[in-house]
């Protein structure tokens, strides 16, 4: 396989010093481990492991606090606030008195402006929005994010190919009197409606429940990544036997102390959440909001993925991944957004979590324990490399002991959403995380009763949806995948 590129100097020497350990953990039994790990490596690598593993939670944190604090400065002026996530492009004016966000999911642009009762909102200054959006390119846009100023996603720049490419090629032109005569056409079809500012419980409760999903999605990550840790690393009790005489480090959080973690964390956001709320409830100053909705041009399966085909293409032949798939996961990720970052958070295309899928494609195939800089997530080839080989690690390593190859793909397409943990928990009367007494039960199916049994089975609602949404895709860059071979 391709080496991937740009290792971190400083974290590169200490890798390299456990890189043996970690090999070996990928190929011998425990106990054949022990017997052949110096102890000073040993220690070194269970070291690094306890480290990596918690960085997730360090920058989820950090994060977090970033974005509650931007949420509050947009409460102080909106009912609502809506940031940027997967599918969804969102900015601001300094000032918050306008907003914009590109719905990548539904080909919708739309511009908010809050304003007093008697001063309607200036359409030339939304025209002048529209004109904007329609110059921005994909670099300006990623160094505007304030969450990315306030938490510092890394200092690894876009290839100034990327940087330079337009935030909507399909809108993009080459001059200024282009761009006038598209921002002035979708301006005459825009939807316009007026209302209200309400901070009204309603909106407070949706705003808790997006708490939720991101606890939720944070909670299957923490699973994910404990997966990995059991799958990637074979290590058990057994070695501490085994070895003897040797102090090893003290076990890191169990999952079910990390849960009650994110739980407590939840709690303390929605209460903070509701109390800032609250405040805003008594503001006596009357506002509206008006909204201009922009239905962007409707467009095909292929030319959504048209940019990312080449790419595709070829990473899906390096990894030997179905080219569908690799399009059908894209789109469900991200709906083909550039910029896209998920709460997780997850970064680009693909939506790769750096300390799980993105440390375990590098385990894998780099043999480096260093997780992928946020920064070069964003970059489409980076991205998608990494996507498909984490689709290749879980079909030819983590499920390859399902036998049937359609069985294989339904488990494949679950488990990158929610781990192979909850894939085998679907089977497992005892719902237990083992894939080893999943298997039989999963091999004694066919695959349209496998694919029934995760839909009705799997530990998330959202995964079941996953589930479908991805296969339906597959269906529909089914026919794009045969051109391409053709």
């Amino acid at each position: 396989m391709a080496q991937f590129t740009r290792l971190a100097s400083r974290q590169h020497l200490l890798a390299k010093s456990v890189v043996a350990v970690a090999v070996a953990a990928f190929s011998l039994p425990c106990t054949a481990l022990a017997a052949t790990t110096p102890q000073s490596e040993w220690q070194e690598f269970l070291q690094y492991r306890q480290q990596q593993l918690s960085e997730f939670e360090q920058y989820r944190n950090a994060y977090l606090k970033a974005y509650d604090a931007y949420r509050s400065e947009i409460l102080a002026l909106w009912d609502e606030a809506p940031v940027s996530d997967a599918h969804n492009l969102v900015q601001y004016s300094e000032d918050k008195t306008l907003r914009s966000e590109i719905d990548f999911a539904n080909d919708e642009i739309r511009i908010s402006v809050i304003h007093a009762p008697d001063n309607a909102p200036d359409q030339e200054q939304v025209q002048q929005q529209i004109s904007a959006l329609l110059q921005a390119k994909i670099g300006e846009v990623q160094q505007a994010d304030p969450l990315q100023q306030a938490v510092e996603l890394g200092s690894i720049p876009l290839p100034s190919e990327l940087a330079q490419q337009p935030l909507l090629p399909r809108l993009a032109s080459d001059t200024s009197t282009q761009i006038e005569a598209v921002s002035a056409r979708l301006m005459e079809q825009a939807k316009r409606n007026t209302r209200v500012r309400d901070y009204t419980q309603q909106r407070m409760l949706q705003m808790q429940q997006e708490v939720d999903d991101q606890q939720r999605a944070a909670l299957q990550e923490l699973e994910k990544q404990e997966d990995l840790k059991q799958l990637a690393e074979p290590l058990s009790q057994d070695l501490a036997a085994t070895r003897s005489g040797v102090p090893l480090l003290p076990p890191g959080p169990s999952l079910e102390s990390k849960t009650q973690a994110l739980t407590e964390q939840g709690k303390e956001r929605k209460a903070a959440l509701a109390q800032a709320y609250t405040e805003q409830q008594s503001d006596p100053t009357e506002k509206q909001i008006t909204t201009f909705r922009i239905q962007l041009p409707q467009h095909s399966l292929q030319k959504k993925a048209q940019p990312f085909l080449g790419i595709a293409h070829a990473q899906s032949n390096e990894w030997e991944v179905p080219l569908d798939l690799v399009l059908a996961i894209m789109h469900a990720e991200s709906s083909f957004n550039p910029l896209a970052r998920s709460h997780v958070p997850a970064f680009g295309l693909m939506q790769i979590v750096p300390s799980s899928a993105g440390k375990d494609v590098r385990q894998h195939f780099e043999q480096s324990q260093i997780a992928p800089k946020p920064d070069e997530l964003y970059q489409a080839d980076f991205n998608i490399r990494f996507g498909s080989a984490y689709l290749n690690i879980l079909d030819k390593r983590y499920l390859k002991g399902i036998t049937d190859p359609e069985s294989r793909l339904y488990c494949v397409i679950a488990a990158y959403n929610t781990g192979a943990g909850n894939v085998a928990k679907a089977f497992n009367t005892d719902r237990s995380r083992r894939l080893k007494t999943a298997l039989p039960r999963i091999n004694s199916m066919s695959p349209t009763q496998v694919y029934k049994h995760l839909v009705e089975h799997l530990p998330y609602d959202e995964t079941r949806k996953y589930l479908k949404k991805v296969s339906k895709y597959q269906q529909n860059y089914a026919e794009i995948s045969k051109e391409l071979v053709l």
